[in-house]
């Protein structure tokens, strides 16, 4: 019987040393590209092929290497995308950023490359210091859009309305505001950082939003994980779901808050293809 449970104890040991290591190690090393097929009525054959790409919850300046913003760059490049947003969430808070670091991030930054342009929403954290968010991420070319949309040329008569919604946590979102121009007759890819904006979206124009902030859980462990969402994120906390005809699509995101650790939510990018459904 002692020999059992001492076995059984080893075991227990053993798997979660594989746990931790996993957790702490690996999956803070490397993140998942996830590949979605995004298929409309409203997307015509000129948008056949179209790919967005999708990143968020970067918090840059702690627990994220060089070597890891290097290969997410490198990543996002080899996909030659047509579109790419950034979803919020640039800096870790409560951090000093020293110059040398901020100058590496815009310079990666500015190395992306997508033929319709790179696109970026505020998140939370963004709030806490919007000047220096927006000073880095519009002198690397992103184009911020805080409660607007933005109708791309895709062809001479080929259109799709990208719509970026301010935060729920911490920003001024106005969803009225953000669809105003919103052409109805096109295919709309709508962009917050908190999920929980979803219900205020469905009213409206929407066809799909894509969102992050909750990181997926980052460290996700069933059932205690129901009692340790975050605001923005209570309601919507990772996965997909249609409702009313609208997907809600949560970014697990790149970095990591708190602790540098990942558990059943790997960092990730999202790789939308678009398709026509005529």
């Amino acid at each position: 019987m002692v020999k059992k449970i001492a076995i059984a104890l080893a075991c227990l040991i053993l798997i979660g040393t594989g746990i931790w290591y996993n957790s702490t190690v690996v999956n803070c090393r490397t993140f998942q590209i996830r590949e979605e097929t995004i298929s409309s009525s409203k997307l015509d054959e000129d948008s056949d092929g179209l790919l967005l790409i999708c990143f968020s919850d970067l918090y840059y300046g702690q627990f994220i290497s060089d070597d890891l913003l290097d290969e997410l760059i490198k990543t996002i490049d080899s996909f030659k995308p047509d579109i790419i947003v950034f979803e919020g969430d640039l800096l870790y808070p409560g951090i000093d950023i020293s110059q040398e670091q901020i100058s590496t991030l815009q310079n990666k930054l500015s190395s992306l490359d997508a033929r319709f342009g790179k696109y970026a929403v505020y998140g939370d954290q963004d709030h806490l210091d919007l000047q220096k968010t927006s000073e880095i991420l519009e002198g690397s070319g992103f184009i911020i859009l805080n409660n607007e949309s933005k109708l791309i040329s895709i062809d001479k008569n080929s259109y799709i309305n990208l719509t970026g919604i301010d935060s729920l946590v911490s920003g001024d979102p106005d969803v009225t505001q953000a669809f105003s121009n919103a052409n109805a007759n096109y295919f709309t890819f709508a962009v917050s950082h908190c999920p929980d904006i979803f219900d205020s979206v469905l009213g409206y124009n929407a066809d799909y939003l894509s969102a992050g902030h909750s990181r997926g859980g980052q460290v996700y462990i069933p059932l205690i994980s129901l009692f340790a969402r975050e605001y923005g994120c209570k309601k919507y906390y990772r996965g997909k779901l249609t409702k009313n005809g609208v997907t809600l699509d949560i970014n697990n995101g790149i970095g990591r808050y708190l602790n540098n650790a990942r558990f059943l939510a790997d960092s990730e990018i999202v790789v939308y293809k678009l398709k026509s459904a005529k």
